[in-house]
């Protein structure tokens, strides 16, 4: 599976929200799944399918589904040449 899909089944996943509810433009708070609460179950999500941490600050930073794909390819996770 591409990151690319692992990245939309952990927003599938963290926000219980179906398919095609997740786009290039969602935000935090944009939907009722994505409030506080599914924010951190989501940042859990995303740790545990790419092996990373996001601390406090990124966790912050992290406020849009293109804001994600941004801090995790500063950790190195691989979008393009996978």
């Amino acid at each position: 599976m591409r990151n690319i899909e692992k990245y939309r089944n952990a927003f599938i996943n963290g926000l219980d929200i179906e398919e095609d509810a997740v786009c290039e433009n969602l935000v935090l708070g944009a939907t009722p799944e994505w409030d506080s609460i599914g924010h951190m179950a989501l940042i859990s999500e995303i740790e545990d399918v790419f092996d990373v941490s996001l601390d406090s600050e990124w966790m912050t930073e992290f406020n849009s589904y293109q804001s994600g794909i941004e801090l995790l390819k500063r950790l190195g996770v691989d979008f393009i040449n996978e």
